[in-house]
């Protein structure tokens, strides 16, 4: 190489040092954990298979002002108890689901809706 004003060289040889203190601030990998195996991720569980969620489809729903308060109600109680929003089309598709798959909520749900009862005057 030439000598010109502007020819500079680069000692790495600090890097290597400085890399090897680093790796003492760590400690040790957990037995059967050695990072060189490759085997890493097939020790632990395998996650399942998601598939992706359908497409949502669009409803309408008309509501009287009573039972429209009543839902914004709900959404708020649901907001406080769950520390996060909840929308209010994920509460009806948990009821929905409620009413799907417990005997109960579905029982309720029929004994609502069954116009064959007649109404008290």
């Amino acid at each position: 190489m030439s000598k010109k004003p502007n020819d500079f060289q680069v000692d790495t040889g600090g890097v290597s040092a400085m890399l090897t203190g680093l790796s003492g601030r760590f400690g040790t990998e957990p037995s059967g954990q050695g990072s060189t195996d490759g085997m890493t991720a097939s020790r632990h569980a395998v996650m399942p298979s998601v598939e992706p969620p359908l497409k949502p489809s669009k409803y309408t729903l008309l509501l009287d002002q009573d039972d429209a308060l009543t839902l914004d109600q709900l959404a708020l109680t649901l907001r406080r108890r769950t520390g996060r929003p909840v929308d209010k089309s994920e509460i009806l598709r948990a009821l929905i689901r409620l009413a799907d798959t417990t005997s109960g909520v579905t029982d309720s749900l029929a004994q609502v809706l069954d116009r064959r009862r007649t109404e008290p005057s």
